[in-house]
């Protein structure tokens, strides 16, 4: 234990000890101030105490599911059913967004994993634990049709925020995604709507539709741009020819 656990404790111990006693021989302005002192520091008391027995019974959580989640990986894999292996860490990479505000529901999450590599008839039956060829990964980046309009989704907003070609176009709003990421809806102003579905990962159906005549007003396919990575530089390098 460190010198300030020590402290905390000598002053836990000796603030209401101290109140007890002046309540007999100390003014009543000293009573007062030792009765504040002695209560806010057994209110502090409590509320670490709180904090610290919730912080095990966190660590007991996530511990106890990751261990079940990895044994169960290992079990599946050398019983030969990697396949069930790679389907349910794909569905859990796709559904998990860690986040400092909350847990992000991480063990219910991971319970599901374990139950789908043990196919669980239940866990095997909900959509969330199918096999997702998608994930929100998928949609980050930019999106362009033939013509030059394009879009492009980051992963900022919740569950992503969306902006468009045009000369001062209004905020894409009330952006939402299908459980199994192929499909993301978003609206232009009070006029528009737009719907994006994927075909794969790289190309996407696109909807837009009036909201104010109630129709579809075009249709057209987006095209993932994908950025050369360095080995496909490398590969196409020209030689640097130097100046005669």
């Amino acid at each position: 234990m460190n010198g300030l656990g020590v402290l905390l404790i000598i002053l836990l111990v000796a603030l209401p000890t101290a109140w007890l006693l002046a309540e007999f021989k100390a003014s009543r302005s000293v009573r007062i101030g030792l009765g504040v002192l002695a209560i806010g520091m057994a209110t502090f008391f409590a509320y670490g105490l709180a904090k610290v027995l919730t912080t095990f019974n966190h660590n007991a959580w996530f511990g106890a599911a990751t261990k079940q989640f990895v044994e169960t990986s290992i079990a599946q894999i050398e019983a030969g059913h990697s396949d069930r292996v790679l389907k349910a860490w794909r569905a859990l990479d796709a559904q998990y967004q860690p986040t400092y505000e909350n847990r992000a529901g991480y063990k219910d999450l991971v319970d599901g994993a374990t139950k789908a590599m043990m196919a669980d008839p239940e866990i095997a039956s909900n959509p969330k634990w199918s096999d997702l060829p998608f994930n929100a990964k998928t949609w980050i980046g930019h999106w362009e049709n033939d013509t030059g309009f394009w879009v492009v989704v980051n992963d900022i907003g919740r569950p992503f925020d969306v902006k468009r070609s045009g000369d001062n176009p209004p905020r894409m709003h009330s952006v939402t995604v299908s459980e199994d990421f192929k499909s993301v809806k978003f609206k232009e102003g009070d006029q528009w709507s737009h719907t994006l579905t994927l075909k794969n990962k790289y190309e996407a159906n696109h909807e837009w539709f009036d909201l104010k005549e109630q129709k579809i007003w075009q249709t057209d396919t987006l095209y993932k741009l994908k950025r050369a990575t360095e080995a496909e530089k490398a590969v196409t390098q020209q030689p640097i020819t130097p100046n005669p």
